[in-house]
């Protein structure tokens, strides 16, 4: 599903060229969908349950994927998810949510019909380490589309999908998850002992991200599979100007391992989440990389 090496090479310093602003708008793809506690995500169902369902990383994965089953052009495979977890629910109008669509220059389909609305449910504070009421992911098929699902209080939701020759081969950088990924309580209490507890103790309302991605492969290069834990103190939605404390942390994504972590300052903007490092490695062995070039 991702593509290999291009058959007739450019020169190598244009292919360097194209191959740097394709992980850039890979990454603007994953900010719309994890960096978007600025503005909401669609929530369909689930506002009525009396008894909020919390899931944890694998539990969301698997509630994606069976509702991704019913959409057409399937079969859909995710590639990344993330966690919002906020003291309260927000909502905000569609209009926000399009208008950041617009920089990824794909054509977004609503399957549901654009709501007028959209929010993101509050997590209470009986949630277990690592789980979340939201969660959005983006899978994507053999085409190239990418389908964007909530799961909202445990319902899963297909909210809207990206397609279209613009952006299909950036899509296909996208690498699906491996098998042996850490789940998100390991992760999010690795990333509490690194300094991220000490962050919610001095700023316990904070609104707290976590997510990892399957991985960009574009041409001979890769980035692994990545987890980031990210909590702010950046109110919600957010205001023109504003800055606020910061909490970040990458971690390897089927180590577990804390790659970097910091506490400091912010923009209170919607941006990929700070957690992530996407380092670029060779994703072949020398003498591929030999070939390619």
């Amino acid at each position: 599903m991702v593509p290999s090496a291009s058959a007739s090479p450019a020169p190598r310093a244009g292919r360097r060229r194209w191959w740097l602003p394709a992980v850039a708008i890979a990454v603007v793809v994953l900010a719309v969908v994890a960096g978007l506690f600025a503005t909401g995500v669609v929530r369909f169902g689930g506002s009525s349950s009396p008894a909020p369902a919390y899931e944890i990383f694998s539990q969301a994965q698997s509630t994606a994927q069976a509702g991704a089953g019913s959409v057409a052009g399937g079969p859909w495979y995710a590639a990344f998810g993330a966690a919002v977890s906020l003291p309260d629910a927000v909502l905000e109008p569609t209009t926000n949510l399009s208008s950041l669509l617009s920089v990824t220059n794909c054509t977004p389909v609503w399957p549901g019909g654009e709501p007028a609305n959209l929010a993101i449910p509050a997590t209470g504070p009986s949630a277990s380490v690592g789980a979340a009421a939201f969660w959005t992911f983006g899978l994507k098929n053999a085409t190239n589309a990418l389908l964007v699902e909530t799961v909202s209080d445990g319902v899963a939701s297909a909210v809207f999908e990206l397609s279209g020759s613009a952006c299909s081969g950036t899509i296909g950088y996208l690498s699906t998850f491996p098998a042996g990924v850490v789940d998100s309580p390991a992760i999010v209490s690795t990333a509490n002992a690194a300094g991220g507890a000490a962050f919610l103790a001095a700023h316990p309302n904070s609104t707290r991200l976590w997510g990892a991605i399957g991985g960009i492969t574009v041409g001979i290069f890769g980035i692994s599979p990545e987890w980031f834990v990210e909590y702010t103190t950046c109110s919600v939605p957010t205001s023109s100007g504003a800055t606020g404390a910061v909490f970040n942390a990458t971690l390897g994504g089927t180590s577990g391992a804390v790659i970097k972590s910091s506490t400091g300052t912010t923009n209170c903007v919607v941006t990929a989440p700070t957690g992530l490092s996407l380092a670029l490695h060779p994703a072949s062995s020398p003498v591929a990389v030999r070939k390619a070039i």
